[in-house]
């Protein structure tokens, strides 16, 4: 079709009743009005998280005003249905639908074929496909069907759904619970999928789902009949097998339970769930090994409803020193086992520590459930379900106050929120007007939270706040991409850390809270927009940062408020429009002096977005630099280490650096002038690089110390490295490293860990002489001295970069040349004496 044609208006639904879903049991069909199904369509970029941390750039259909999908809705309806589907394209590539199965005129052929209209549809446009199910029962699916500008990269990035034609007759028998299974593959190209199972190019999986174990999820009651719709949306041979249950295939008439599928085809199964083996999980996957491992794995539950399995909230017992975990008494051990949802911690030590109560808040995505509402029995009673804001005013006052005041409550409060709120309508589907006593009008308490007690839940950027504000959902999510440590790896970068469970394990569980409550940000925005106004001015000033960006190993706060920029700040920022948005900001007119918020989430090119990972050349600060030549262990790091951000050395000057030093230029420069810019950023290099020299050359003495059997008590003689024993069971030398796993393996973790970045357990956890003096001294030395200084050059700060920076870590290198003499003497008369 041409431009022009795919624009026309779209017609008004009429279709009475639809629901969807993407791959999942239950699937209703699709009823239209006197034989028509009307949809309307869209396809539409989305992110998939494939494994913790690496997100792929997927596209999806969805119906307007849904998230896209992968994959994309399940289309089911009697045969005989007209369907019609009013497409548009928000990608920024050609896109169309092209069905299999159904009967179409060339115009809804969603391809470009010489001599045939052209029903393409081109960025930014739409138009209307119809197919026709008469005497086309069966399995198909739908897809893209373009071969040019970019649209040819539908398929591998997402780009289809099941289109489920049931026969004109009802099936006599149906199933109770139905599933839909896409075997197919990702096109996963770039530096960012290196570390994804060790390969790139295309990757296998089930549905889109993002991790191999369990992969998809999948449950049904004892007895009752199963069906799956297998879809081979990809050009490689796949083999569906069940383990436990077979089905009868109608082709052979024999019961099998492998069934091998070509590219672009499909195939129906029906068994009855446990029948002949009973209950349990019970897997499914694809036959080739590496297709499986890959991503093609998932687990089907079979239930027994007549012996409901008991969650057993037991805590593990971990074998070797220091002991397993115990609770520290018995009302904490009563505590935890009345909190079912928190059985077990997260990360990747998740299931050998069982969390503090308080996870129910700092990862509300996993742990949270509502509570038994004893302490509000009364009110209760006293109003229903929906009537939130009339019992949280006695309940939570202060919240309801707060929300009141909210753009959530008043989202046409002026004219610029109210455009700002017609987006969201756009995009919800939804009027939202100005709040009003007795009415549930503005962002309802529902919205956020669940229609009611029972379906309670907290909002998070994934289950709430992405729905209305997807593309700063997109933009905070992309601080992945730059690697750790970033906010959005924030809570699990928190956890995967030797020592925090370490500390679980000694019961000092509670210890860690400190750790907790910066590190939870990951998944919720009023971290920064804080509940419940939700403001995005508040969220703009530099104090919120200072909440978390403090203490000796990031003085971020510190290092600001105290330097000329802070100073400014101090004096006039109750003055300044925060009401702007950052794009919109005249620096030295509305900003005076820069914020944290303006110079950290400027991403280049005159934009800025919701994270603050893009230009980070030096990260964090604790990653050996490759431009410094060390003599110690150092020039060895990462030792093999397979681990990001322990994986590499930090390259100041590669490619991709000096483009983030570019946009770091290209901002200060609104004020300072480029050459001024450039200086003061070589001014920060050649300090670091002189830290690291002293931190290299107290490596060394530290090291040689061991060597010479100095340190005591010795490794041998002191309790083994946080978790070393998990993390040769875990890892393996994959993850590892052959030396670094085998040195723990030989060793049951007796040796030391010095220096960045494992050494930084000496300041986290401390028994038994582990770590020594000595080893406190060099880690308080790189971890919290040499950052402090970092910090202050870096925000201009003088006293902290020279007084708690270099002036300490020059005093740090002599305490620990000190010692380092002291314990030279006293090896010498300790051996002196032997020799008498």
């Amino acid at each position: 079709m041409s431009r022009k044609l795919w624009a026309y208006p779209t017609t008004v639904l009429i279709c009475l009743l639809f629901w969807f879903r993407h791959g999942y049991a239950e699937i209703p069909y699709l009823v239209g009005k006197d034989g028509v199904l009307n949809l309307e369509m869209e396809a539409r970029p989305v992110d998939l998280e494939l494994r913790p941390g690496v997100f792929f750039d997927a596209w999806g259909y969805c119906i307007k005003g849904e998230k896209p999908t992968v994959p994309g809705p399940t289309i089911k309806v009697k045969e005989g249905t007209k369907v019609r589907i009013h497409f548009t394209n928000k990608l920024t590539v050609p896109s169309s639908i092209h069905p299999h199965g159904a009967k179409y005129t060339v115009a809804s052929d969603g391809a470009h074929i010489a001599g045939n209209p052209d029903s393409i549809a081109a960025p930014g446009y739409s138009g209307t496909f119809e197919w026709d199910t008469s005497g086309t029962p069966g399995t198909w699916f739908y897809h893209p069907h373009v071969f040019e500008m970019g649209g040819e990269e539908g398929i591998s990035r997402g780009l289809w759904g099941a289109f489920i034609v049931e026969p004109e007759n009802s099936d006599p028998d149906p199933p109770d619970k139905e599933f839909v299974v896409f075997m197919h593959t990702f096109l996963l190209q770039g530096k960012k999928y290196e570390a994804f199972n060790g390969k790139s190019g295309d990757v296998e999986f089930m549905n889109g789902v993002r991790s191999a174990f369990p992969g998809l999820v999948w449950q049904a009651k004892m007895g009752e009949k199963v069906r799956f719709h297998l879809i081979n949306s990809s050009g490689e041979m796949h083999t569906f097998h069940t383990h436990g249950h077979r089905w009868m295939d109608k082709a052979s008439g024999q019961l099998i339970d492998n069934i091998s599928l070509a590219p672009f085809t499909s195939y129906v199964l029906d068994f009855v769930a446990g029948e002949g083996v009973g209950p349990g999980n019970w897997a499914f996957h694809c036959h080739d090994n590496e297709h499986m491992t890959n991503g093609m794995f998932g687990i089907f539950v079979v239930e027994d409803e007549t012996k409901r399995p008991k969650v057993e909230i037991v805590p593990p017992v971990l074998k070797g020193p220091p002991g397993s975990f115990t609770y520290p008494d018995p009302e904490l051990k009563k505590m935890f086992e009345d909190f079912v949802g928190l059985s077990q911690g997260d990360g990747p030590w998740g299931e050998f520590y069982k969390p503090i109560p308080f996870y129910l808040y700092f990862n509300p995505a996993r742990h949270y459930f509502p509570t038994d509402s004893n302490d509000y029995k009364k009110l209760l009673e006293k109003y229903r379900y929906d009537e939130c804001v009339e019992c949280h005013e006695e309940a939570t006052p202060g919240i309801v106050a707060q929300w009141k005041m909210s753009n959530h409550a008043n989202p046409k409060k002026n004219a610029e929120v109210a455009a700002e709120t017609q987006e969201i309508e756009e995009l919800i589907g939804k009027e939202l007007n100005n709040w009003k006593p007795g009415t549930k009008d503005g962002v309802y308490c529902s919205y956020c939270h669940g229609k009611d007690h029972e379906s309670l839940f907290m909002p998070t950027v994934d289950n709430s706040c992405g729905t209305c504000h997807p593309n700063q959902a997109k933009e905070f999510a992309r601080g992945r991409d730059y690697g750790k440590p970033s906010h959005p790896h924030s809570w699990e970068g928190g956890l995967s850390t030797p020592w925090y469970v370490e500390n679980y394990r000694r019961n000092q569980g509670f210890s860690m809270i400190g750790c907790d409550q910066c590190h939870q940000n990951m998944s919720s925005c009023d971290d920064c927009h804080g509940r419940h106004l939700f403001s995005a001015a508040e969220a703009r000033r530099p104090e919120v940062c200072s909440g978390c960006h403090l203490g000796p190993d990031h003085p971020d706060w510190e290092s600001y408020i105290h330097s000329r920029w802070g100073i400014a700040y101090e004096i006039s920022g109750e003055k300044w429009n925060w009401e702007k948005k950052l794009s919109e900001v005249i620096p030295g007119k509305d900003y005076p002096t820069p914020t944290c918020q303006y110079c950290h989430m400027y991403v280049g090119n005159g934009r800025w977005e919701m994270n603050v990972e893009t230009k980070g050349i030096w990260r964090m600060g604790v990653t050996p630099p490759k431009e410094v030549e060390f003599k110690s262990s150092l020039k060895d790091f990462p030792y093999g280490v397979k681990i990001p951000p322990m994986d590499k050395k930090l390259e100041i000057y590669s490619p991709e650096s000096l483009e983030k030093r570019r946009y770091w230029i290209e901002l200060c420069a609104k004020c300072h002038g480029s050459r001024f810019s450039r200086m003061w950023l070589d001014s920060i290099d050649q300090y670091m690089f002189e830290s690291w020299k002293r931190i290299d050359e107290a490596q060394l003495i530290v090291e040689e110390l061991f060597a010479g059997d100095m340190v005591k008590p010795s490794p041998e003689e002191r309790p083994p490295f946080p978790l070393s024993d998990l993390m040769v069971k875990i890892l393996g030398p994959e993850k590892l490293g052959p030396e670094v796993y085998n040195l723990l393996k030989e060793t049951n973790g007796h040796l030391p860990v010095v220096g960045p970045i494992l050494g930084a357990y000496a300041i986290f956890t401390e028994k038994d002489g582990n770590p020594s003096g000595v080893e406190r001294e060099y880690v308080e030395m790189w971890f919290w001295k040499h950052l402090q200084g970092y910090k202050g050059v870096a925000h201009a700060q003088q006293d902290i970069s020279w007084w708690l920076g270099s002036s300490q870590t020059m005093g740090k290198l002599t305490h620990i040349q000190d010692e380092a003499t002291k314990l030279k003497r006293l090896k010498a008369l300790e051996d002196a004496m032997k020799n008498k």
